[in-house]
């Protein structure tokens, strides 16, 4: 049978352990609590830094449309165009819808005609151009053949217009191939393929 010595020494070492438990799960509910609290911030933040990308892309395709809706009334100047994406969230991702108006009727890319999606898939790439930072020059084979066969040559004088500001504004290089003659009189440099002997020559008409 233990003395009462030895119960002594057992009840106090029964005690410590019980104080070093206690001890510890102070130790582990402030680091829960802590752990807690950086889960809270963190959920908070993100909220807040989402809240701020979904207002610099709202901002930035508000800055694109305008650009596009500008060169739509540029071209078109007949006509009422606006160009009118529309930013909303699919599964929890930001979903970007194009659409223009015209007179207040609203449709998809190439809903009023293959002229006015030429023009917007054209800012379209410019702007991905200038975005992406690459090199300003753009080569363009008979990209402007639904403009040339609507409504005469105004389209056509309305588009070099364009063309030339963007070129002036934004550092542009444009090489379009085309047998469109009103592109060509209103070209800054016209160049002629000819077919020789030796294969195919560039001839420089002015």
């Amino acid at each position: 049978m233990a003395s009462v010595a030895e119960l002594r020494s057992k009840v106090d070492q029964i005690e410590g352990f019980y104080k070093a438990l206690k001890n510890q799960e102070k130790d582990l509910i402030s680091e829960i609590d802590g752990l807690k609290k950086e889960i809270d911030i963190l959920t908070k933040t993100s909220a807040v830094l989402k809240h701020l990308l979904d207002m610099m892309i709202t901002d930035e395709i508000t800055r694109m449309a305008g650009l596009i809706t500008y060169g739509l009334k540029t071209v078109f100047d007949d006509q009422n165009l606006v160009f009118l994406p529309r930013v909303k969230r699919k599964n929890e991702k930001v979903h970007i819808e194009l659409k223009t108006i015209n007179d207040g009727i609203e449709g998809e890319l190439k809903s009023f005609g293959g002229s006015v999606a030429v023009i917007e898939s054209l800012l379209l790439r410019i702007l991905c151009m200038l975005k992406k930072k690459y090199a300003r020059l753009l080569i363009l084979d008979e990209t402007f053949s639904a403009i040339g066969s609507t409504v005469g040559s105004e389209y056509i004088t309305n588009t070099c217009k364009l063309i030339a500001e963007l070129c002036s504004k934004l550092g542009l290089d444009v090489l379009l191939v085309t047998w469109q003659e009103e592109f060509k009189n209103n070209a800054d440099h016209v160049y002629n393929i000819k077919k020789t002997s030796t294969g195919l020559t560039l001839e420089k008409v002015r």
